[in-house]
This record gives structure tokens, C-alpha cells and sequence, in this order.
């Protein structure tokens, strides 16, 4: 099996449980239009366009978790005819990854310039004991996009962002100029948010600044919610409370959010 699919299947919900560092919200509709879909310890969400829908994200490989959500909702997974993808780690790519039945079987699927070079070993995920550890998503039809390129759709409009740090091409995408899907750049909890953990982030440095590039971009655009895939919903007041600082989850008794699953990763 592929080392980071391991760690990410096996090793991350023993070293996570118990210190709710992940506070998803469970299947529900934001705004009449966006509908939010869990698995486990993260979010993928689809946005209504028309008849049709358009996804940010899409849950691990073979996930009935959003298999459950898409039937709640009467959405035929069929009807999803685009997939962004803020990146390409397995809680966020898994479902469309082309080794999985995939989750929107007729979603073009959309990631910016720099994300695309991991699936061509041009980027590494993570080198440990000097061995290269490559994502185990793998795409043969696939878009990508610049920073700041807006796509028109039906109903709605989506531009994105470039925000690297947490992986070299980790983007983030506005919706209608009122929503800003964030991804993992950012993680919070009751106190606000914080740049995400730090052994997750490929480079601490570079997320923090692709945050405060966030925060300059939502206070000149006046965008009011900040939607992260851990963390739920955030307004703009405390999205950016702790932005220069990383939560230390290997701190004894760790626990970051009050209200978080013991351990999500049985849902």
C-alpha cells in the first residue's frame, strides 16, 4: 500500500483520536444553494447550478459517507459535472481519483498548474528516512488552472486562488464574491482560526503567507464567510485570529475543539 495512504487510512485517526483537532459539520445545506457533505473528519461540498451541481473537494476513495449525504439530499451523483479541487491529499481527491469507484463519475475535474506536478513526481508530498512518499491519487483527465481565473457556470461563479503552504499548490475558490472555500489553510475552533498543524502543512512558512494573503483578500472583497474542510464555517471577525500560529496537537492532553467527535474517524 502507498505510504501516505496508509498513513492517512491507518496511522492519522490513532494519532488524532481523542485531541478533536478536526470539527466538520455533518450533512447539511448552507444558504439554500450549498450542500455540505462529511466524511469522517472532513467536508467536500456541492453547490447548486440549476439542475445540475458543481463540487469543491470529494471525500476519500470509496467513501459511503458521501454516498449516505448525496441520498439525504435526493442528489444523483451523476448530476455533478464539475469537481475543484482545493488539492490532492486523499481526504480531499480520494473520491475522483482514477484506482477508486469514483464518487461523480462524470465531474470534469479542475486543480491549479502547481498541484497537478505531484501526480508527475515533479513534487513530493512528504520524504521520510530519505524515502520519497508520493500521493496515491492518481487523474489521466484532469484541468488545471491559474491563480485568480474565474469560471462561469449557470448560476453561479467561481474564482480561484492560489494559497500554497499546506501542499505547493493548495488553492482556495470565492463563490458568487460571497464565500471563500479555504480548504486546509486554514484550521479553527472555538477561539478562531489558526494556520493548519504543522506536520500537515508541506510548507509552514508559505501557508502563512498564503493566510494573510487570505485576509487581505477577504477584507478588500468583503467576503463574510470563510469556509473551511475541517473547521465548518467561519465569519471573517475570527477566521484570522491566530494566523501566525500552529496548534501544538503533540502537546499532552491536547484537545482543540470543544464540540469535536472524540474521534471522527468512526463516523
Amino acid at each position: 500500500m502507498n505510504l501516505i495512504k496508509t498513513f492517512g487510512l491507518v496511522v492519522k485517526p490513532k494519532i488524532t483520536k481523542g485531541k478533536k483537532m478536526m470539527n466538520p459539520l455533518n450533512h447539511q445545506i448552507l444558504d439554500g444553494y450549498i450542500y455540505c457533505l462529511r466524511d469522517k473528519d472532513v467536508n467536500c461540498f456541492l453547490i447548486r447550478n440549476g439542475k445540475s451541481f458543481i463540487a469543491i473537494d470529494s471525500g476519500y476513495m470509496n467513501s459511503e459517507n458521501i454516498r449516505t449525504g448525496l441520498s439525504k439530499f435526493n442528489i444523483q451523483a451523476s448530476s455533478v459535472t464539475d469537481c475543484f479541487l482545493t488539492h490532492l491529499d486523499i481526504d480531499h481527491a480520494g473520491g475522483v481519483s482514477d484506482n477508486t469507484d469514483k464518487i461523480f463519475p462524470n465531474a470534469k475535474i479542475h486543480l491549479s498548474f502547481e498541484e497537478s506536478k505531484y501526480l508527475n513526481d515533479k513534487y513530493i508530498r512528504k520524504t521520510i528516512l530519505g524515502h520519497k512518499c508520493k500521493l496515491p491519487i492518481q487523474l489521466s483527465n484532469y484541468e488545471c488552472f491559474s491563480d485568480n481565473e474565474e469560471f462561469k457556470f449557470e448560476n453561479i461563479r467561481i474564482k480561484t486562488v492560489l494559497i500554497p503552504g499546506h501542499t505547493l499548490g493548495h488553492s482556495g475558490f470565492i463563490l458568487n464574491d460571497g464565500y471563500l472555500f479555504c480548504g486546509d489553510c486554514i484550521i479553527a475552533n472555538e477561539d478562531g482560526g489558526y494556520l493548519f498543524f504543522d506536520f500537515w502543512n508541506q510548507d509552514i512558512q508559505m501557508n502563512k503567507t498564503s493566510v494573510h494573503k487570505l485576509k487581505r483578500y477577504v477584507l478588500d472583497n468583503s467576503i463574510d464567510s470563510i469556509i473551511t474542510s475541517h473547521s465548518g464555517v467561519l465569519n471573517r471577525d475570527i477566521a484570522f485570529s491566530h494566523i501566525d500560529t500552529s496548534p501544538d496537537w503533540r502537546k499532552k492532553g491536547f484537545g482543540f475543539c470543544k464540540n469535536a467527535d472524540f474521534d471522527p474517524y468512526a463516523q
